[in-house]
């Protein structure tokens, strides 16, 4: 592989419980109603799974970070299942039908043995250089029949209304942390809209994107998120040559009540092996 940079976040920072807590808040709830709808796809009795139900299923979750959506595919799959966690720091211990795989995509390392019938990865792959690549290879790992889910930001780096002075501060700490940190470091923007292609391109079937957004106001899960984005980076905003003065205050314009931010829109995209 690639083009290989280093991903700018890490499990082991002190604000990744907050990143992760606030990513739950914001997302798993629609990831976890796609992954829930697929049962009602006419296609799905390929996947050789009861008609209606994942249980007995074997799932692998992708960047699995603290776990949340990991410990819900559990339920999902129930005692008769299978669910395997994998990240570069797992933040999640292993249980009873749930195992913890430590990975780097990076690495080129053989990925965890199928086969499973879903595999889901949001907010990691557009991270990555190698994404199709790795796209690639988690299409290898599904059962006939069996789901890819990837999901990720297309982010927008303007806010629609925050207090004070606050706009213009925040709008530079979203397009200097976008730019000069994530992009810097291999995060490709133009992912989240090309993965229906890539999955297309790579045989899969019933390929579906749908998308999702909501407005981020202060002190919410999407303002935490961006909260715990800046604690992460905040040397490395400093090196790209953002005041500290203005970077400072970040935080505090995002726990302020008056702040609306239109948060980034995420797409949500599945396609099911032939």
């Amino acid at each position: 592989m690639t083009d290989i940079r280093p991903y700018p976040l890490s499990n082991l920072h002190a604000a990744s419980t907050a990143h992760h807590d606030a990513l739950s808040d914001l997302l798993d709830d629609d990831t976890m109603y796609r992954i829930t709808s697929l049962i009602d796809r006419e296609s799905f009795p390929a996947t050789g799974l009861a008609s209606g139900t994942w249980a007995g299923a074997s799932m692998l979750e992708v960047g699995a970070g603290a776990g949340s959506v990991a410990q819900k595919m559990r339920y999902l799959v129930g005692d008769s299942g299978r669910v395997v966690a994998l990240d570069l720091h797992p933040a999640i211990a292993p249980d009873g039908n749930l195992e913890v795989v430590q990975l780097d995509l990076l690495s080129g390392d053989p990925l965890p043995e199928g086969p499973f019938h879903l595999i889901h990865a949001r907010l990691t792959l557009g991270h990555l250089p190698p994404r199709r690549e790795i796209t690639a290879r988690l299409a290898e790992r599904l059962t006939p029949g069996g789901w890819l889910c990837l999901e990720d930001f297309r982010a927008r780096r303007v806010n629609i209304a925050v207090a004070g002075a606050g706009a213009e501060i925040v709008e530079e700490f979203q397009r200097t942390v976008g730019e000069k940190v994530f992009d810097a470091h291999g995060t490709d923007p133009g992912w989240a809209p090309s993965i229906h292609g890539v999955l297309t391109d790579l045989g899969l079937t019933d390929v579906e994107t749908k998308t999702f957004s909501s407005y981020w106001g202060g002190g919410n899960a999407g303002a935490r998120f961006l909260t715990a984005i800046h604690a992460q980076t905040y040397d490395k905003m400093l090196a790209a040559g953002m005041a500290k003065d203005r970077l400072d205050r970040v935080p505090d314009i995002m726990a302020h009540p008056a702040t609306l931010i239109h948060g980034h829109e995420v797409f949500s995209v599945v396609g099911q092996r032939a």
